[in-house]
């Protein structure tokens, strides 16, 4: 099961989450994400854990927990919709690629 994890402490390393996770079962990988310009934690990440019971026993577990003064949120991951610019632009009407642009502004 994929976990989503959020208001990481900044510092937080991805063995130290590993490692917080690994009390309540397997730990099959682990990804804090970084900030591609500043190289810094963006304050979440995402754990996977094989065995769904485990995982449900760690989100029950660690949701609402401190950490290093900062109260995680713990969830099941969410499936991300991926739409490309690309598909956008082939569709009539692309109204949802323009989005808060004024109709004035909107392609013909």
């Amino acid at each position: 099961m994929d976990i989503y994890v959020s208001s990481l402490p900044f510092k937080l390393k991805e063995a130290g989450l590993k490692a917080l996770f690994e009390t309540y079962g397997e730990v099959e990988s682990v990804k804090i994400i970084i900030d591609k310009i500043t190289r810094q934690s963006k304050g979440f990440g995402f754990v996977t854990m094989p065995n769904e019971e485990e995982a449900k026993a760690a989100i029950a577990g660690l949701h609402g927990s401190e950490l290093e003064g900062r109260i995680l949120i713990v969830s099941e991951s969410q499936q991300k919709f991926q739409s490309s610019v690309k598909d956008s632009k082939s569709k009539k009407t692309s109204s949802a690629y323009f989005k808060g642009i004024g109709k004035s502004y909107r392609k013909k």
